[in-house]
């Protein structure tokens, strides 16, 4: 979250700083008029995401390495069973790493929808890979190592709704200009 707004906020303060400093109560006004101009940015990082990051994940270039390491290396036959099952073991999720990819992703289709409505096919065209992607991941791949009982989920509808206030701010900014 901090990412994004820091991102998209500092590139839009930055560019238009002596307006904000001669005109500090049109911030919004202001910011409403620069969003517009990094639209272009967070539409690229979308399609690389879906067309770059998704198949990493689902590469698990780590394993995919260990095992090309293995095969080049040794012969399978001289291999122990250990050895190969080390190479076809189940991963832990990441969730300090999954969730906040897929929050950005959101985020980005919330503040940019008004703005640039071309943001949102490019997002939900993500979100069907990475559907695509994660099911079978969660099947094949990635093993749960511990149950929270859904204490998250209270914190992640919170930074959803805060990413909707954040983006009907911006809303009524773009709207003043």
């Amino acid at each position: 979250l901090a990412n994004i707004y820091i991102t998209v906020t500092a590139g839009a303060l930055w560019t238009s700083l002596s307006e904000i400093i001669d005109h500090p109560q049109k911030l919004l006004v202001i910011l409403g008029g620069t969003f517009p101009k990094l639209a272009g940015y967070f539409i690229s990082l979308l399609i690389t995401k879906t067309l770059a990051g998704l198949p990493m994940v689902l590469l698990r270039v780590g394993a995919l390495s260990r095992m090309m390491f293995l095969r080049s290396c040794f012969n399978k036959k001289r291999l122990t069973q250990r050895e190969l099952k080390e190479v076809y073991r189940k991963q832990p999720i990441f969730y300090g790493w999954e969730y906040p990819t897929q929050f950005l992703v959101i985020i980005i289709c919330f503040t940019y929808a008004c703005i640039t409505p071309i943001v949102l096919p490019v997002g939900a065209t993500y979100y069907f890979v990475a559907l695509l992607v994660y099911k079978k991941q969660a099947l094949y791949v990635y093993t749960p190592t511990y149950e929270s009982g859904g204490r998250m989920f209270p914190q992640a509808v919170s930074k959803t709704l805060f990413a909707l206030l954040i983006s009907q701010l911006t809303f009524i900014g773009y709207t003043l200009i």
